[in-house]
């Protein structure tokens, strides 16, 4: 994939994001909250800040909506396109598949020296198998990083993409159960019948490892920086990486920002 399709892929993915993040809408809010606080600090700048601010935590979305974006270029890749990168999805799972997860992370917790590999595909195989009851469901929303099938085996393929490795202890281990949940969620809606079928994925865009993982196999089940590019995509991770460096002085994108403070200076 040459350099400036994956320059339009990156900056239609920031533009997506800016889109979302600096509406009318999301302006008005912030503008409303900054207006009934007492501060040495310009309200214009203020909101302004507010809104880099915003922008700042939304950047492990961008990173979901660019993978997302990089899946739909793909050949041999159908992005699952009524879930994909959608929130609160409604996804149901039994009972039995909620407290089976549930007592594997509790589990994991207070005895994580043993056999993670086996224990995993024990738990993976126990979902599929309850999650084709429909007796006792527990329907709860969900946010779809990505999933897509793979074409040429006709195998899904559930991502959960995150930038970094740097989440607290008690975020870490959230992160996993949903990780979990989500899965035996789209096993149901996907009708998944054997393990085979669907592999879920926790994805981490950087290569740097806060902490090893006691609830996923790393080899399997968790990619890192290149990995999910070398397997799947035809871009490469190196050349993205290279574009994300010099996205920021894109005339496009410095315009947009121009517009944003220009806009937020003179109507306050």
């Amino acid at each position: 994939m040459k350099n400036n399709k994956i320059k339009k892929l990156i900056k239609n993915s920031v533009i997506d994001l800016l889109n979302n993040t600096i509406s009318e809408k999301k302006v008005k809010k912030i503008a409303a909250g900054h207006a009934i606080k007492t501060h040495f600090i310009p309200i214009k700048y203020r909101i302004f800040g507010g809104l880099l601010q915003s922008l700042n935590i939304q950047f492990g979305n961008f990173i979901e909506v660019l993978i997302h974006n990089v899946v739909e270029q793909e050949k041999y890749l159908e992005i699952i396109s009524d879930v994909s990168n959608k929130k609160n999805v409604a996804l149901s799972i039994t009972e039995a598949s909620d407290s089976i997860i549930d007592r594997f992370i509790t589990n994991r917790q207070t005895n994580n020296n043993d056999k993670l590999n086996n224990k995993f595909k024990q738990l993976l195989n126990s979902i599929i198998k309850n999650q084709k009851s429909d007796n006792n469901l527990i329907t709860t929303k969900h946010d779809i990083d990505v999933l897509f099938k793979d074409t040429r085996d006709n195998v899904f393929y559930y991502v959960e993409v995150k930038y970094n490795d740097d989440h607290d202890t008690g975020k870490f281990v959230d992160i996993n159960r949903k990780f979990i949940k989500t899965y035996a969620g789209l096993v149901k809606k996907l009708n998944i019948q054997n393990i085979s079928e669907l592999k879920p994925i926790l994805y981490y865009f950087n290569r740097k490892i806060m902490k090893g993982n006691i609830y996923v196999p790393e080899k399997k089940y968790i990619y890192r920086g290149e990995k999910l590019f070398d397997e799947f995509f035809e871009i490469k991770y190196s050349d993205l990486d290279d574009c994300l460096q010099g996205v920021s002085e894109d005339k496009e994108i410095v315009k947009i920002f121009d517009n944003l403070y220009k806009k937020i200076r003179y109507n306050n």
